[in-house]
């Protein structure tokens, strides 16, 4: 992207900041596709913003752990003590070997080049056949340990330790949310795979409605059709939007006693911005991490979590089938929609009402607010 794009793009965002969702209209395409303003993103969002990771019951016993890679940033993340988690780096302190891969158990992390150990803290418990000297104090030497909260039974983390606590952000979130219990559903399935687009494009398609009863005509539309959508107001740290089911839809699974009427008569779809969303229904959640690669390219771990773990077979087959066959149409239009930001002749279009692209609207005012 030239230096008159990046002002194109600049300006949109500092205009949009004043304007409301009777005026709102599409970024340009190089907002979509440029690797300049990718660069940008990694710094000023992807650092230095709280980022979700995964789920609490991934580690459920001290010295449990998982591990991750964000921005291309090895990290590891584990139970310390039965009440406590941390997000390690993972990366040896000796000579910069990644320390563990995948997941499991363990006592201590050890580096599998030179075998340097470290507790679970991250402190440095053994360094082999190297003597006391004066430039390098074992007992000062440690993985650096990252910021991080939970909230809703997810772990997030802050790289660069400079955003604001998260959890005061998401006060009008959980608010609407604590019906649901989603810190006691069970993650029953998850999955990852390369999905070619730019990850603003997947988080403003999770975050609409405009599309459900298009895209989604045969699996979506007849649960949540577009015409019943309903906008709520963006607070600091989400944004989202009530997914409301027909009345004369059939309740699906175990809801939680706590759900009045209305909240189990619609999902909740949000997003803590800037790379992860979900949809929290009475009966199960949905959820993505998205992990960016390039400006076109962007890693998609997802998951669902249940909110009776003893579901039955059938039960849980068609759910992880509907929503497998939901992303399957994304990705598909996704990857027409990245084509056709790659032409010269594209410029900005109006945003349909607050109902339905609401959210798109309150991700750029999040945007702007980060980037500028």
């Amino acid at each position: 992207m030239n230096e008159a794009h990046m002002e194109t793009v600049t300006e949109c965002l500092r205009t949009y900041l004043s304007m409301n969702y009777d005026e709102a209209r599409t970024m340009p395409p190089e907002f979509y596709t440029s690797e300049t303003q990718f660069e940008q993103e990694k710094e000023r969002l992807f650092r230095s913003q709280w980022i979700c990771l995964g789920r609490v019951q991934q580690i459920p016993r001290p010295g449990d752990y998982f591990t991750t890679t964000t921005i291309n940033e090895p990290l590891i993340v584990v139970r310390t003590k039965p009440d406590e988690i941390a997000v390690l780096s993972n990366v040896c302190r000796h000579r910069g070997t990644v320390l563990a891969e995948g997941n499991g158990n363990t006592k201590s992390f050890i580096c599998p080049y030179h075998a340097w150990t470290y507790n679970l803290d991250g402190q440095l418990r053994r360094a082999p056949l190297l003597p006391n000297r004066p430039d390098f104090d074992q007992h000062n030497c440690r993985l650096p340990t990252f910021s991080s909260e939970v909230w809703g039974g997810f772990i997030y983390v802050n790289l660069d330790g400079t955003a604001d606590p998260l959890s005061p952000q998401l006060d009008g979130l959980s608010k609407l949310t604590q019906h649901y219990h989603m810190d006691d559903m069970v993650e029953l399935h998850a999955e990852t795979s390369i999905w070619d687009t730019n990850w603003k494009c997947l988080t403003e398609n999770f975050m609409e409605g405009y599309h459900l009863s298009t895209v989604h005509r045969k699996t979506l539309h007849p649960i949540t059709p577009t015409r019943l959508c309903s906008h709520f107001p963006a607070g600091e740290g989400y944004f989202g939007y009530f997914s409301v089911f027909p009345t004369d839809l059939p309740r699906r699974g175990k809801y939680h006693p706590d759900l009045t009427d209305e909240e189990q008569q619609r999902s909740v779809m949000f997003a803590v911005p800037p790379l992860h969303v979900a949809g929290l229904a009475g009966h199960k959640m949905s959820y993505l991490y998205l992990q960016p690669e390039s400006a076109g390219t962007v890693r998609v771990q997802r998951g669902l979590a249940f909110s009776d773990p003893n579901i039955s077979e059938h039960d849980f087959k068609n759910a992880v089938d509907l929503f497998e066959q939901t992303m399957a149409e994304d990705n598909n239009q996704l990857d027409r929609l990245q084509r056709g930001l790659q032409s010269l002749y594209l410029g900005t279009a109006p945003l349909a009402p607050a109902n339905y692209e609401g959210n798109v609207w309150d991700f750029y005012h999040y945007l702007a607010r980060k980037l500028l």
